[in-house]
C-alpha cells in the first residue's frame, strides 16, 4: 500500500492514519499487512490482544473526533504558479478537490459510476477519473483518492477479455461499456482506459505490477497482431492486426470493431490514444522499442494529416467526419504530451516540437470570449477541455507564448466561475468534468496526469 509517508510508521501513527471511515476487519487486514512488511509475526495471544485494544482505540477516535489529519499532517499540495498566479492556483485547488470529492460519490472503482444520469460504465469515462484522483494523489497527497484509483485498476483488470491473436499468441481487449461482454471493441476508447492503468501501475503492489504490465502487453498485441477469429463470437471478419506498417497511412491504426463489421481503415482517435499515447506509455515501461517506434508512427501520421490552418481532422472508417474538431484535439493531446515526455527519439520529439504550433494557433483562435471551446453541452465540446494541456505542455516546454498564458487564464476563469461551471456540465456532466479536471490537475502540476 503506498503512502506519501514513510513505511516504517509507528504503529499507533499507523492506526491514526487508517482508521478513519473504516471497518473493524479492514483496518485489521491493513495492519497485519504493515507488520507484514515490517517482518514481525504476532502469536495469536497477541493478535487478540491487538484486537480488544483495536476497538477501544477506535471508539477513542470516534468519541473525540480524533481525525488522521491531525495526527499525520498530509505534505504540503504541489503547485505550479507560472501559468496561473498562486491566488489563482490556490482557488483552482479548492475546485479541484471539491470536483474528487463528488468523483468518490460515484464510486468510478466499481466500474459502473452510482449516482449520475450520464454515462455510467464507459471504460474511457471512469479511467479519466481514476487518472484524475491519481493526479490528485500526486498533488495533495490524500491517500483515499489513490485507493478508488487502485480501485478502479483492480476492477478494470478484471474486465480485460482474452484473445488469441493471428500469431496464435494470447492477447485481451476491453470493450466499450464494461457491463456488457457484447460493447464495442473501440481503440479509441481501449486506448485512453489503458494508459490510465498505464499510469497508475507505477503505485500498485510489485506482484500487481507484474499482472498489470502482462495485461497491458497482452493488448499491445491484440492491436498489432489483431486475432485469429471474432473474439465475441459474432461473425465477423478476423484481424491481422490494426496497426497500419507501410503505405500513405503507415503509422495510423483502425477503429477495432466498428458498427458490427471489422474497421481497418486509419482512425483518428485510436491512433491517438492507443497509437501515440497508450505505446509511448507502454514503451517508458518496458524500454522495449517496438512500442517506441508505434508511438512515433503515430505522432508522425496525426501531424501528416493535418489541414492546411492546423485543425486534425476526425478520419473514421473511410470518411471524415467535422463535428468533432475540438474531441479531436482533445485525444490527439493524449499522443503528443507523452510521446514528448516518454520518448528517446530525439527526431520525433523536435519533429513535433516545431510542426505543433499551427495547431496550437489553430486552437487559440477558436477561443471565445468567455474562455470556453465550442458549443455549450455539445457533444464536442464534453469531450474538448484535455485540448487546453496541449496548450500548457506548449507553453511550459515549447515556448512561453504570452497569448497562451492569457488563453488559459481566461479558461481557468471560466471553470471558477460557479455560474457558468455548472452551465459547462462539471459535476453534472462526466465527460465534460473528467476532461476538465486533468486539464486542471495538469495546470497545477506539470505531468501529473501522466
Amino acid at each position: 500500500m503506498l503512502s506519501p509517508f514513510s513505511s516504517s510508521l509507528h504503529p499507533l501513527e499507523f492506526l491514526c492514519y487508517k482508521c478513519r471511515g473504516r471497518s473493524f476487519s479492514d483496518i485489521e487486514q491493513e495492519f497485519l499487512f504493515f507488520l507484514l512488511r515490517a517482518d514481525l509475526r504476532p502469536s495469536e495471544e497477541n493478535m487478540n490482544r491487538f484486537r480488544k485494544f483495536l476497538l477501544v482505540f477506535i471508539l477513542f477516535l470516534k468519541l473525540f473526533s480524533f481525525s488522521s489529519e491531525e495526527r499525520l499532517e498530509r505534505p504540503e499540495p504541489k503547485t505550479a504558479a507560472d501559468l496561473v498566479p498562486a491566488e489563482t492556483a490556490r482557488r483552482l485547488l479548492d475546485w479541484l478537490e471539491d470536483i474528487n470529492s463528488w468523483i468518490l460519490t460515484l464510486e468510478p472503482g466499481s466500474q459502473i459510476l452510482k449516482k449520475t444520469e450520464d454515462t455510467a460504465d464507459s471504460i474511457f469515462i471512469n479511467g479519466n477519473f481514476a487518472r484524475l484522483l491519481a493526479a490528485s494523489f500526486r498533488i495533495t497527497g490524500n491517500e483515499a483518492y489513490l485507493r478508488e484509483a487502485l480501485r478502479w485498476a483492480d476492477s478494470f483488470y478484471h474486465h480485460q477479455r482474452l484473445a488469441m491473436t493471428s500469431k496464435l499468441e494470447e492477447a485481451s481487449y476491453w470493450v466499450d461499456l464494461s457491463r456488457n461482454p457484447y460493447g464495442n471493441i473501440y481503440f479509441g476508447d481501449g486506448g485512453t482506459a489503458a494508459s490510465a492503468l498505464a499510469m497508475l501501475l507505477s503505485y500498485a503492489e510489485p506482484e500487481k505490477k507484474a499482472l498489470y504490465l502482462r495485461t497491458l502487453e497482452r493488448y499491445a498485441r491484440f492491436v498489432v497482431d489483431g486475432c485469429r477469429v471474432d473474439p465475441q463470437g459474432l461473425g465477423r471478419e478476423p484481424s491481422p492486426g490494426w496497426l497500419i506498417p507501410q503505405g500513405e497511412d503507415r503509422g495510423a491504426l483502425g477503429c477495432g470493431y466498428y458498427e458490427g463489421h471489422l474497421s481497418l481503415k486509419p482512425y483518428t482517435i485510436s491512433t491517438a490514444t492507443t497509437g501515440g499515447g497508450f505505446f509511448s506509455a507502454l514503451y517508458a515501461l518496458t524500454g522495449k522499442a517496438e512500442y517506441g517506434d508505434i508511438a512515433a508512427g503515430a505522432v508522425a501520421w496525426l501531424l501528416k494529416i493535418r489541414k492546411p490552418d492546423g485543425e486534425i481532422p476526425y478520419l473514421l472508417d473511410g470518411e471524415v467526419s467535422a463535428d468533432w474538431p475540438l474531441d479531436t484535439l482533445t485525444y490527439c493531446t493524449e499522443a503528443f504530451v507523452p510521446a514528448d515526455l516518454y520518448l528517446k527519439d530525439k527526431k520525433t520529439r523536435e519533429m513535433l516540437r516545431r510542426e505543433i504550433k499551427p495547431t496550437i494557433e489553430w486552437l487559440l483562435a477558436r477561443q471565445k470570449a468567455d474562455g470556453s471551446w465550442g458549443e455549450m453541452r455539445s457533444a464536442d465540446q464534453q469531450r474538448s477541455p484535455r485540448a487546453v494541456s496541449l496548450l500548457a505542455w506548449y507553453y511550459r516546454s515549447v515556448q512561453p507564448d504570452p497569448k497562451i498564458q492569457a488563453a488559459v487564464r481566461r479558461y481557468v476563469a471560466f471553470l471558477l466561475d460557479p455560474e457558468r461551471a455548472r452551465d459547462y456540465g462539471i459535476k453534472t456532466l462526466v465527460r465534460t468534468t473528467g476532461f476538465a479536471g486533468l486539464t486542471v490537475a495538469e495546470i497545477l502540476l506539470p505531468g501529473s496526469t501522466y
